[in-house]
């Protein structure tokens, strides 16, 4: 009985052991919430609101495969005003963009948002472009820049949620 709780004992101390210090965590902040209005501030990815957008589709342009390929890494979600974003989490290819050294490297991403809709029983698409860039180092990997339309959008300022309003 002695030697099966010594046997336990030693292989919790084991187990603890090996745990590390916790500084090899690296915190993920690649979350993006994406909000859509027009002038007068509807919310256009609200399907139910007459004029706004009947879907969302992500297609991915970095694929060097499938020209276009669907992104399905996202959700059309609300906030707690019932305000309609997009989360976007991943799904998009990421392509090394450079690598300044092995502690910092950036990380793009480019998909086209189509928002469709349909006007006189005709789908009507209005797409745009997202470019998006991570930075990675040994402690974080984050969304850093996001370009809409090629119009910088979005710089991360630390510790905030990556939120982007976009007025069309």
């Amino acid at each position: 009985m002695k030697l099966k709780i010594s046997i336990i004992l030693s292989a919790i101390v084991l187990l603890f052991s090996c745990r590390g210090d916790g500084d090899d965590v690296q915190t993920i902040d690649q979350v993006l919430r994406l909000y859509v209005k027009n002038s007068t501030g509807q919310d256009l990815l609200n399907s139910k609101i007459p004029g706004s957008y009947s879907s969302v589709t992500l297609l991915d342009q970095l694929d060097e495969i499938t020209a276009n390929k669907p992104i399905s890494g996202y959700s059309l979600l609300k906030d707690a005003d019932t305000v309609v974003y997009m989360d976007y989490a991943a799904g998009a290819i990421r392509l090394l963009k450079d690598s300044i050294s092995p502690e910092l490297k950036t990380y793009k991403s480019r998909f086209i948002i189509r928002y469709s809709k349909t006007a006189n029983s005709q789908t009507v698409n209005d797409d745009d472009i997202i470019e998006i860039e991570y930075k990675w180092t040994p402690s974080v990997f984050e969304l850093s820049k996001l370009w809409y339309d090629n119009e910088l959008k979005f710089t991360k300022v630390q510790g905030q949620p990556n939120i982007v309003r976009i007025v069309k």
